[in-house]
């Protein structure tokens, strides 16, 4: 019997629709599914878990992945992570022990929709696996292995793509003060790409929000610093903002500042809704979903 899958808004609202498994493609341009992907660290020996899927999945057969499944009608994201540990690899994981990596809202199309929400959780644990208590029998056999050995099969094309995002995790990990240094900050500059504008180059590349950059301070890339002004319904040219946010990216050398108006005493408006975490990461999911990253606060 196919899976059953909630249908959410952008924003991870649910809809009230549900779609089967298989039938993604039909949804609509505003409709999204949601997945999840598990990170296992053996506590132990800092060592991460690995599994082989089996020859008879439909994508990626024998290739070698982390934990990852679909949230089915009525779960929510940790509740499918914490159900597909356990039916492909066998171990009972806590939900307090459960960080979250990474989210990402993302559209692709390959002449059907394949709208999706996924969150990326972090977990560490002494279990051992036990493919004999697996519920299902998508996973041949697994092993532990460290980030160097993981990238060396990860090169010779033995594991699913989507493993990549380990080696930004790893090696441009969120810092230790969680930006509280910027988060907070007054801060104000010009908006080089407004709302309902398209890239200068990448003409495909609309921008729905307000995009512009803090002058005076430099990014990452050596470049003034960027920054989405959210909260707006209008495009503008400049702004007095303060940050509510750091959008940290895990595979980028760049940060993005999440920033609502105020004036200039860091008062923000009455009349200025600021956005929740969901709707953040739908709001900048244009351009957002290319990168591998997760909203620091």
């Amino acid at each position: 019997m196919s899976e059953v899958w909630d249908v959410y808004s952008k924003d991870r609202r649910p809809t009230g629709k549900t779609c089967l498994r298989g039938e993604q493609g039909a949804l609509e341009e505003d409709e999204f599914h949601m997945w999840v992907m598990v990170w296992i660290k053996n506590a132990n020996t800092g060592k991460y878990l690995v599994s082989q899927r089996s020859a008879d999945k439909d994508t990626d057969p024998l290739k070698w992945e982390t934990v990852a499944g679909h949230a089915i009608s009525g779960d929510t994201s940790l509740d499918a992570a914490l159900r597909e540990v356990f039916e492909e690899v066998g171990i009972s994981l806590s939900p307090e022990n459960a960080s979250i990596l990474a989210t990402k809202v993302a559209t692709s199309y390959d002449g059907r929709r394949h709208n999706w929400i996924r969150d990326s959780f972090y977990f560490e644990t002494t279990e051992e696996p036990d493919l004999a208590r697996a519920t299902t029998k998508e996973v041949i056999q697994t092993k532990w292995l460290t980030v160097a050995e993981i990238k060396e099969m990860y090169d010779k094309g033995e594991c699913c793509l989507n493993m990549g995002d380990l080696f930004g995790f790893e090696a441009n990990p969120i810092p230790s003060d969680r930006y509280c240094n910027i988060i907070g900050q007054l801060v104000k500059g010009k908006i080089d790409r407004p709302m309902g504008s398209f890239h200068p180059r990448h003409k495909d590349l609309y921008y729905p929000v307000n995009y512009g950059y803090v002058s005076g301070v430099l990014g990452g890339d050596g470049a003034e610093q960027d920054i989405y002004l959210l909260g707006v319904k209008s495009a503008e040219q400049e702004f007095t903002g303060k940050v509510i946010a750091v959008y940290h990216r895990y595979d980028d050398n760049e940060t993005k500042w999440i920033v609502v108006p105020c004036d200039d005493d860091g008062i923000i408006p009455n009349d200025i809704e600021i956005p929740t975490d969901n709707e953040i990461y739908a709001q900048i999911s244009f351009q957002e979903q290319f990168f591998c990253g997760v909203i620091v606060k």
